[in-house]
């Protein structure tokens, strides 16, 4: 299995968590490859690998959903449009503070998403553990006093 193909399987069996990790990584990746670039005066490089790096974050800001929790989705998308701009700016004035700027707040929104993703795990370890436990289940309420008779009523009725 070649570099390229590990990437594809990475990508196709992960869960929506990892994938947006993933690609925050691949715009702190290009960003500070431009970084580097820019720092050598390798203008060009630094180009090729702002575009690569915008073109993530623009992903970031594509893939924000606005139905679920709105607020916290625009402020998501007011902090990824920040670093977007500062990278093309960087790109226009060739001035690396720019770039430093969007790998400031994409390394910090990283290191909150790894938090997050701590926490998810924990917590639905913990679940399994409430799911898994070894107490007989009981039977659902409505079994619970056979007496009782139980009428439904079907919403064609």
């Amino acid at each position: 299995m070649n570099g390229k193909d590990y990437i594809e399987t990475q990508v196709l069996t992960a869960q929506p968590h990892q994938l947006h990790l993933m690609v925050v990584d691949g715009a702190l990746r290009f960003a500070r490859k431009a970084a580097q670039d820019a720092q050598n005066k390798n203008f060009e490089q630094a180009h090729f690998a702002l575009d690569k790096s915008r073109d993530l974050v623009a992903e970031l800001i594509g893939g924000l959903d606005p139905t679920q929790q709105p607020e916290m989705i625009e402020q998501l998308k007011a902090l990824f449009v920040f670093a977007y701009e500062n990278l093309n700016h960087a790109d226009v004035k060739q001035e690396a503070s720019y770039i430093h700027n969007a790998i400031k707040v994409l390394s910090i929104h990283r290191e909150a998403w790894c938090e997050l993703i701590e926490q998810l795990q924990s917590t639905t370890t913990n679940e399994k553990k409430t799911v898994h436990s070894h107490e007989p289940l009981k039977p659902p309420h409505h079994l619970e006093h056979s007496e009782q008779v139980h009428q439904s009523q079907s919403w064609l009725t």
